[in-house]
Parts: C-alpha cells; structure tokens; sequence
C-alpha cells in the first residue's frame, strides 16, 4: 500500500512539476512549458540521460515557410497547453485573424516512443509552402556523434558537426526515398530515434542543424499551394524516441513497424508473381554498347562460374542517342533492331537474360522529340516555375528536363516503349533509371496537388503497373535505382551501388550501413553494385575527342583491394553480386580478384536461404578486423573533358574482414565472413547467444562440416587469404 501511495504521488509530481505539462510512461519523460508549449525537457527514464540543453533558450516547436518571399503571414500568439491523459498533451496556438495550430503529442503505453501530430486550419493555402513541425532544438551534442540517415542504402555521418552545417535528404527538389528514418547518437548510454510512419507516400523532408554544441531537428511537412486550402493535416505521426545502440538497433526498431505496412505484405518477392530468372540469378554483369560488347562477355563470364550459374544482364548505352541527353529517343537500338533482337534471342537460348536501361522520368530538352511533342507543358516544375533541368552530359551539355510523372501522356509514352523493348524485343524487363525518386511539381496545370502531396509515388506505380498490363505474357522483370520501401509490391528488384560508395564519391563524409537490408532484406532483392577492374567506359555516341585512351582497360593493380572490398560488402550485406565492364581480359589479367569473386558467388548461392531470403541479425564482433590503409579511385565518365582523367585516385582505411549474420525461416543462424586481404588472418569474433536465440540444441557447422560442442559465445579460426568462410548454427530439433 505504501509503495502504490508513493507511486500516485510521484505521478502527481510529473503531472504538474513547476506546473508544466509531464508525459511519462516509466521509460521516457517530456516537459511542457505550460505557458509557451515549448518543450523543456526529454529524457530517457531507463538511464535517466537529459537530450536536451535546458539552460538553452527553448524555442517554439513550429514555424511556417512562406511560398513567396516577403508574402506577410499573422501568425498566431496565444497558447494553450492542455494535458489530455498521463501519456498524451495537447498544444494549441491560436489568435483572432490568425491561423490556428493545434499539435498532440503522445507516448507510446509500452515502448520509449513517442508520436507527434499536428493540424493547422484558417491558413491562406496560397501562401505557405511548408510547415515546420516538430522543431525539436537545444539536442546536446554527443560524444563522438554519429548521425544515421536512411539515405540510398543507409548512410552514417561520423563527428558531422566538424564538417557539416546541416544534413538533409531533399537535394534539388527531391530526394532518394528510400525510409523514413534518422538516428543521433554517440558515446552517451542513450541516443535519438527520429522517424516518420507514413503508410501513403507522401513528400516529407527533415533537416539537422549544427548550432556549437547543440543540434535542431526540423521535420518538414510540404503543403498543397491552393487558395482552398485552409486545412492541413499530414495523415502521419513524427516518431521520436530513445535509442540503445547504434544504426542496428535503430533498424530494429523501424523493423518493427515497416513490416506491418502493405508494400511488405504485397512485396513482389512473395507475391508468387515475380518472374524466376531474377531470384535464381547468382551474379549480374553491367556492361554498355553495342551487343557485341555486351552478351558474349555475359556468356564468357558463365562459362567462366559453370554451367549451374545464372548470369543476369544490366545493359546501358544499348539505345539510339547519346546517354544522358537523347532520352526517351531509345529506339530503334543503335546497332539496329535486326541485330539487337537476333543477339538478345541468342543469349536467352544460354540462359542469360539482359534488363535494358530507360529513365523513368527524364527527356533530353534539346532533343527534336522535346519540341515536337510539346513536351514543356508537361515537365514538373519548382514553386517559382522554373524547371527541374539538370545538366548530366558534360560533353554535349543538353540538359534533362524531369518530366511529372503523374501526366497521362508520359504514363503512356514510357509504358509503350516498355512494351516494345519487351514484347517485340524480347528484353526480359527493363532497368528503370530514377525510380525510387520523389520529386515536387508545383504546376497547376497538371491536375495533382501542387507541391506537397503523394501524387509522384503513387503515379510512378500506375505507371509500372500499366507496363506490367502491356506486358504481362512475358511477366517481365522491373528493377529501379537505389532502394525504397514505397515500391517494394510494384518492383522486383533495387540496383543498390552504394557498396561501392568510394567509387562513385570518392572519399566522402558519411559511410555506408546496409540500413534497407537490415528492415527489409527477405521481402525485396537487391542487386548490384560498380564493382570492376576496368577503367571508364565511353559512349560511342559522345564526341570522339573526349574518349579517354584508357577506356575499359585494365585499371592498375594497386586497385584490386576496392574491387575485393566491394564484394565483399555486396557477400554480406546478402545482395546479388555484380561486375561492371567485365571482359574476357579481365579474367585472364586479374585472375585473383576474378577467383575471390567466384568464390563468394558460390557461397552465395550455396546458402541463398540465409543471403537472399533470411533476416538480418546484429553481426558478430571482431575482435580485429585488420584495418588497413588501401588505393581507392573514384571514378567518372565525363571528367576527362575537363580534367584529362577519368579517375580521381585517393587511400582510404577500410576493414581486411567484413561480417554478417542472419536467421532463416527454420531459424537456424548463419554468420559470413570474407577477408579481402592476400594473406591469411586469424578471426576471432564474439556472439550473443540470447540475442541469437542459440542453446545446446543447435549444432555448428564450418564450411559444411559439423564441429563438436555446444555454441559458445566466443570463436577462433583462421581465415584464408581472398576467401569466405560460413558458420552455420542447425536447430537439431528441426
């Protein structure tokens, strides 16, 4: 009876502590200045760590962005904090002749989550273009930060406030939407889980702000610009809550969530409908050109693997026109429709199937199609009504003018080229360039909401659900770029190259954590990366002059470690392997990395159940990893005009031993190692045995071969040079 009296009167405390508003649920507490609504306070109750600096000057947890600059807006003054139940505050901001905002914010009965929520009404839809809520500001900084942003594959920022003003997905009107999710944290017990559920798709930014040692967190809701509107109210919550760990844990944490939502549930790789050649493809190639310079490679590469390997084809440049300047004009193939379709035909007779590349959404502004067809009325537009062009070619300089996706005669336009490329073609789908893209169109003429809205999302499936009507006899595969959760029931496959980050960016502030693989892997494939040893290629449509004498020669040796790295991430991260600008001399010349890659290609294979369908556990902990210092280069296709190169070489620290584990559907545990080092290393890793769920009765096995004992918690072995080895836990009671 004492303890229950104590436990009443503490509640009473936080409820009314200095007479602010108190939210606590016993693992998570957040202050309320009853007065302004600001927020005071956000602690984490299990270690009892205080976010926020509260000698700092709080500030108010909204702000508006006027559509034009100078347009006067009345904001409102007058605050009421109302505490609706012990889990759940209301903020309410109104003023006569102004527009009113009301937030709500509630902790979660059973977790350290909480979800914001906010409706804004009697505002002038014609004149406010974002609204900025939560803005969370005074996060102290932490020790060693690292800042987690589901960006491509999933980036991590280590120390950002040293090199960065701010962190954002939204870069030139749109963004790569890949999740919803962020994370902050560091040496500190506890760190920030930031996120955003939202089922529909719909145009969101957020943006992290460096202030010395205090960081703000501002999540950007995009409004519909229209004199109608006078209501907003975004049909998803801003989650934010404690983190105990790091970029792992907080996919756990989203895991949980994502895999309720319907783009799991109706994912392509369990619909029964994907078609079967892509789950069964053990490597891709991505080569460009002509036929010639493509298929027979892609049949020497299999030759090379054996018979039992299916090699897939990602095929770029095979178009009439310059890449990245003559788009959509991709027909007929440069070499010809005879020759295409004969070799295309041919490749498929050996098993071999090709996805040919076609932007999703772009169209060359100096082509004769732009001005014929009277493609500008159709592009999406900026709020100031400029277009989206970007300049990609730097030897033609023609730029790309991003058409909006949600206009009829693009939907139609690009899913009759489909239908041509597959069913007359006989390609066996077709790489669509951009997809997992999100962009905001503020052209009225268009028929979608203007600005914000989930009209770009929710087209781009109408579009490829209508290829899918036009081509549905030969149940084609559609794969995009990058990776995103919004596509998952419409796509078959993600072309992710992010393992292969130092080759495309060079040496860049943020790393790369397989963050979609750890959510999602088992419910999408990921495939690819630029993995090669080759210099640039060059497209025989670009301007002679500028064809660097080195083109798809072989890079020098020094550089053999970052091909070795890149597979390897690709091995463990659990993606299908690729090699770009692969040659028959490229076996012969770099027969080491072509046998490592050989390898991993079988152990892949060997245990797809855990690499391509089972879930991503937390990796086991190396004791040493041997990081070493190796040559990197970045490389470009259209510097050498400006530069006199094609390659940007640099040295970089990267790990010799890369790991993962994983749970299959029999739960049994799979860890993967690879060593990209020559020389033999001895690996020694720990293990959680609770986490992993491992006990007596589970029996390890090497390589295949069972190994006496129970699973211990700590191993031991020796790892061979350019080599994978598999420890494999079996639940003998299945």
């Amino acid at each position: 009876m004492k303890r229950l009296l104590i436990a009443i009167a503490v509640c009473a405390l936080c409820a009314c502590q200095n007479g602010n508003a108190v939210l606590d649920n016993g693992l998570m507490r957040l202050e309320f200045d009853r007065e302004t609504g600001d927020l005071l306070s956000m602690t984490d109750l299990e270690t009892g760590y205080e976010y926020l600096d509260t000698t700092a000057e709080p500030q108010r947890l909204w702000s508006i962005v006027p559509l034009a600059e100078g347009d006067e807006i009345v904001e409102p003054t007058k605050v009421k904090v109302r505490k609706l139940s012990r889990h759940e505050v209301q903020l309410s901001w109104s003023d006569n002749g102004a527009f009113s905002l009301v937030a709500r914010v509630r902790l979660d009965k059973e977790k350290p989550l909480s979800y914001w929520s906010v409706e804004m009404s009697d505002y002038d839809g014609a004149k406010i273009q974002e609204l900025i809520f939560p803005h969370l500001t005074n996060i102290k900084a932490f020790t060693n930060e690292e800042i987690l942003l589901s960006d491509w594959t999933g980036a991590l920022y280590k120390n950002p406030r040293a090199s960065q003003t701010s962190l954002s997905l939204f870069k030139r009107n749109h963004k790569h939407h890949t999740m919803q999710l962020s994370a902050i944290y560091g040496d500190e017990p506890s760190g920030l889980y930031l996120a955003t559920n939202d089922a529909e798709s719909y145009g969101k930014n957020f943006l992290i702000e460096f202030r010395d040692a205090l960081t703000d967190y501002k999540m950007i809701n995009f409004l519909e610009i229209a004199s109608d509107k006078h209501i907003y109210k975004p049909p998803y919550d801003f989650v934010l809550g404690t983190l105990h760990g790091n970029w792992y844990d907080a996919a756990l944490i989203y895991r949980e969530w994502a895999l309720q939502q319907e783009w799991v549930k109706n994912c392509r790789l369990h619909s029964g409908k994907m078609n079967e050649w892509l789950p069964e493809t053990d490597i891709w190639m991505w080569n460009r050109g002509y036929s010639s310079n493509v298929l027979p490679e892609a049949e020497d590469l299999k030759a090379f693997l054996g018979d039992d390997y299916n090699v897939s084809v990602l095929w770029h440049w095979w178009h009439n026109g310059p890449y990245d300047d003559a788009f959509p004009e991709y027909l007929p193939p440069r070499e010809g429709r005879e020759s295409f379709v004969k070799a295309v035909a041919k490749a498929k007779s050996k098993g071999i199937n090709m996805t040919p590349y076609m932007n999703s959404f772009q169209w060359g502004g100096a082509t004769k199609s732009f001005r014929e067809k009277g493609v500008e009325r159709y592009v999406a537009r900026k709020a100031d009504g400029s277009t989206l062009a970007h300049i990609y070619n730097k030897f033609t300089e023609n730029s790309l003018v991003p058409v909006c996706i949600t206009q009829e005669f693009w939907r139609e336009t690009y899913s009759g080229l489909c239908d041509t490329v597959i069913n007359s073609y006989g390609c066996s789908g077709v790489y669509m360039d951009q997809t997992c893209n999100q962009y905001l169109c503020y052209n009225p003429e268009h028929g979608h909401s203007v600005g914000g809205g989930n009209y770009w999302v929710k087209s781009h499936l109408k579009m490829i659900e209508r290829i899918r009507e036009k081509t549905a006899e030969n149940n084609p595969i559609l794969t995009g770029e990058g990776s995103g959760e919004d596509w998952m029931a419409h796509l078959d496959g993600y072309l992710t190259l992010e393992g292969s980050r130092e080759r495309m960016r060079g040496a860049k502030a943020s790393e790369i954590v397989p963050l979609f693989n750890a959510v999602y892997h088992g419910y999408a494939i990921c495939f690819g990366n630029l993995s090669g040893l080759t210099y640039p290629p060059y497209d025989d449509c670009w301007p002679k002059k500028y064809r660097s004498p080195n083109t798809e020669t072989l890079l020098p040796e020094k550089h053999n470690l970052q091909m070795r790295m890149e597979q390897a991430r690709t091995f463990v991260w659990g993606s299908q392997p690729m090699i770009s600008n692969y040659h028959p001399f490229v076996r012969k010349g770099r027969p080491t990395e072509m046998r490592y890659l050989a390898e991993l290609v079988a152990k892949r294979k060997q245990y797809k159940e855990y690499l391509q369908y089972g879930t991503m556990m937390r990796p086991p902990k190396m004791q040493d990893d041997y990081a070493t210092e190796i040559d990197c280069v970045q490389m470009t296709i259209y510097s050498y005009k400006t530069e006199g190169t094609n390659i940007f070489p640099f040295k970089k620290v990267v790990p010799m031993l890369y790991s993962s584990a994983w749970r299959n559907k029999e739960n049994n545990i799979l860890l993967a190692f690879t060593n990209i080092s020559e020389e033999a290393k001895a690996l020694s890793f720990t293990i959680d045995l609770n986490e992993m769920g491992l006990d007596d009765h589970y029996t390890l096995y090497i390589d295949g071969v069972a190994q006496e004992g129970t699973p211990q918690s700590s191993y031991e072995v020796m790892i061979g040079g350019c080599a994978a080895k598999i420890f494999e836990f079996k639940n003998n009671n299945r």
